[in-house]
């Protein structure tokens, strides 16, 4: 486990995924212009068993080291980290901002992966492909060999609960940490055509908020990263002012 230390950052950006941490950049860059950001490194090792609990584990330690609660940002199975983690320590956070993270929170692009190579028993190569297309849209080929290979590397190397035999499900609970969960509609592997996205409003209180982008699939965060931070600003900001309404009264 790695990770990038800011003096005490009010932020902490999850990756459990070396090979498409890439995809993130952006969103943390534009979030940095007035936070401090922190991105909190799980690097899974070959002779370490695929345990989300060490994850999590490995996220204390670091949190222990921070001044203050912080709010916590992960994408698809990091996004499943933070939320283990917002259940067994909320005092810890000031929120949780999930991107990609289905009711079904074990849901991911792996999980989609594996399922459709069952059905179709495509080869790995042809699969990987395949799955390259859906999840970003691109239609030149070198462009798909190359995101093949990234999603090659994170199925080989990353924290995935998934294989081709075992899937895995951790029921979804209420948790105390203030949630933003923010997806995009044209998101095959979270929404797949069923506005599944909205089965979120049964979890959320009255301080979480679901936002949709119209586009940009699973990894809308990259495309529409712009738009999101503004999102997740505002969020922060209205936990803010809660927080302040509170205190004056």
């Amino acid at each position: 486990m790695t990770f990038r230390q800011s003096a005490s950052p009010q932020v902490v950006g999850i990756s459990t995924s070396q090979s498409l941490q890439r995809f993130d950049l952006q969103l943390l860059r534009s979030l940095s212009r007035q936070y401090t950001i922190a991105r909190w490194e799980y690097c899974q090792a070959a002779d370490e068993p695929v345990d989300l609990n060490l994850a999590v584990a490995g996220l204390h330690n670091y949190l222990q080291t921070c001044e203050q609660p912080v709010h916590l940002v992960g994408h698809g199975i990091s996004g499943l980290v933070g939320w283990l983690y917002a259940k067994q320590y909320p005092e810890k956070l000031r929120s949780l901002t999930l991107l990609s993270v289905g009711v079904n929170l074990t849901t991911s692009w792996h999980s989609h992966y594996y399922e459709q190579r069952q059905l179709l028993g495509c080869s790995r190569e042809t699969m990987l492909l395949r799955t390259a297309f859906y999840l970003f849209g691109y239609r030149d080929t070198e462009m798909l060999h190359w995101l093949a290979n990234l999603l090659r590397e994170d199925l080989d190397n990353s924290l995935i609960p998934h294989s081709l035999y075992a899937p895995m499900h951790i029921p979804l609970t209420s948790i105390d940490t203030p949630i933003l969960v923010c997806g995009a509609i044209d998101d095959y592997v979270i929404n797949g055509g069923e506005n599944a996205y909205h089965k979120w409003e049964a979890y959320l209180k009255d301080s979480d908020r679901l936002w949709m982008s119209s586009q940009g699939k699973h990894f809308f965060h990259h495309s529409q990263s712009q738009m999101v931070s503004n999102q997740i600003r505002s969020f922060w900001n209205s936990l803010l002012l809660r927080q302040n309404l509170v205190m004056t009264h």
